[in-house]
């Protein structure tokens, strides 16, 4: 499994904003701390702003901050709002029909790695990550 790039810049972005709650950051603070592409970050912000998950405050001193706290947001949100979580369901190989009951090659090793992104998807918060991370800027 590999993330979409749009999906690696999030995650990114939102571990960075979840070890500096309280502070507003502009795109283009963003660009030079992370050294995202400026672009390609605006349109990743307000994407993420739709969904709910950072809030953009506007004027002179506005810019970016998480919109609920770090421990509610997890990576399945992230991911769905960023690329969808179709591709996670999908055979490894690529094949349209892949079951139990007809299954690829690799199909009955897949399915438990399978299983166990899911379940880190949708049991690691914002908040772990943030914790975990050794990368400061």
């Amino acid at each position: 499994m590999k993330l979409s790039k749009t999906s690696e810049y999030a995650i990114r972005v939102l571990v960075f904003l979840a070890t500096r709650t309280g502070e507003l950051f502009s795109v283009n603070r963003l660009h030079t701390e992370l050294d995202m592409p400026y672009k390609y970050l605006g349109r990743l912000m307000s994407k993420l702003a739709e969904a709910g998950i950072v809030s953009a405050v506007q004027g002179k001193q506005g810019g970016f901050q998480l919109a609920r706290p770090a421990h509610q947001i997890f990576l399945n949100q992230i991911v769905a709002t960023t690329e969808g979580l179709d591709n996670f369901h999908r055979c490894v190989l690529g094949f349209a029909e892949c079951s139990d009951e007809n299954p690829c090659a690799l199909h009955n090793q897949w399915d438990g790695i399978q299983a166990d992104i899911e379940k880190m998807l949708f049991n690691s918060s914002l908040e772990e990550l943030a914790a975990q991370s050794t990368i400061r800027h």
